[in-house]
């Protein structure tokens, strides 16, 4: 009996504390980040990536992501969730699953699933 209450508020205990975390990545981000690097490499002076988060509630959010080259800017809407510490992005009905290694006021750093790591600061 003791081991099963013992599993169980385990169990509560991971849940309550991943979902916490989850939040605070959320509301960090809100707001506008400039993508500095993806794979160590620095975005070129005459180009920027920006994405915007709004977050909806504590767990979602929308947002734009703004790119901008010599030919012009362009904008593309988004929707998000933050789910054990990954940040689920879907553009133009692609998803990109993009994992949270650091989420500070002022740096963000994301991995996604092919292992290139973005850096991001606030703008």
């Amino acid at each position: 009996m003791k081991k099963s209450v013992f599993i169980l508020l385990a169990i509560i205990a991971t849940i309550t504390f991943s979902c916490s975390k989850d939040a605070k990545i959320n509301r960090r981000i809100d707001g506008e980040w400039k993508i500095i690097s993806i794979a160590g490499i620095a975005i070129p002076v005459d180009e920027s990536y920006v994405l915007k988060f709004n977050k909806d509630d504590k767990l979602t959010g929308n947002g734009t992501l703004t790119e901008t080259w010599s030919t012009g800017t362009f904008t593309d809407p988004f929707t998000y969730s933050v789910s054990s510490q990954k940040l689920i992005l879907t553009i133009d009905g692609t998803t990109e699953v993009l994992s949270v290694l650091k989420y500070e006021k002022d740096r963000l750093e994301l991995i996604e699933s092919g292992g290139d790591i973005w850096v991001l600061d606030p703008k």
